[in-house]
Formats: structure tokens, sequence, C-alpha cells
């Protein structure tokens, strides 16, 4: 797995804060560190951990995937549904179920 863009992370994580009007001294109150380490955080410096990823989201009241939407890459799904057993695995579960059931799937699936 490719190593997560830390700078672009971070600069969405700028973005957030900056669009809220809030310092890096208040994120670091709220998540419970240093200013230092939020500044090194957005400027791609030090590596988040998950949780503290999701401190951050809830400090600047956002969710997580505002900060790592651009990490998905939608091009690995693609291929990994190209490959004929997965096509296969997904044809054979997609057979077996209801009309309302296939309604639910193709609404979740216009979702992504």
């Amino acid at each position: 797995m490719a190593e997560l863009n830390l700078k672009e992370i971070g600069a969405r994580i700028r973005e957030r804060r900056n669009s809220v009007g809030v310092t890096q001294s208040y994120v670091a109150q709220k998540i419970d560190v240093e200013p230092s380490h939020v500044c090194n955080i957005e400027c791609g410096r030090a590596k988040p951990s998950l949780e503290l990823i999701v401190q951050i989201a809830n400090a600047l009241d956002c969710t997580v995937d505002y900060f790592l939407a651009g990490e998905y890459k939608k091009s690995t799904v693609r291929k990994a549904l190209s490959e004929e057993s997965c096509y296969g695995r997904i044809t054979d579960k997609l057979a077996g179920c209801s009309p309302d059931k296939m309604e639910r799937i193709e609404k979740m699936m216009d979702l992504l």
C-alpha cells in the first residue's frame, strides 16, 4: 500500500481550521497536544495516528473523510472489479438478491 500524502492531509486540516476560524492552539488544546505538533501535522512533517485524525475532525466539526478523501483511489477498485474472479463473486452474490435488496444495493452503489 502506498504511503498517505501527509502534506495533502495536513493542507486539508489547515484549510478546515481556517474556514472555521480557529487557531492551531485551539485545536492543540482540544486534542491535548502541543501547538507545534498541530503545525507539524498541517505541514506534513508529522504522521498523525487515525485516533488523532478523528480527534482533529471532532475539534473542527467535520468528518475524517474530509481529510482523507483524496487518498482513496477509485482506479484500484475498478482494477479489482475488472478481474474475472472478483466480478464472478459479485455476480453470484447479486443473483440471489430479492428485488428490494437489489434496489438498496443500487442506491448504495450510486453513493460511491
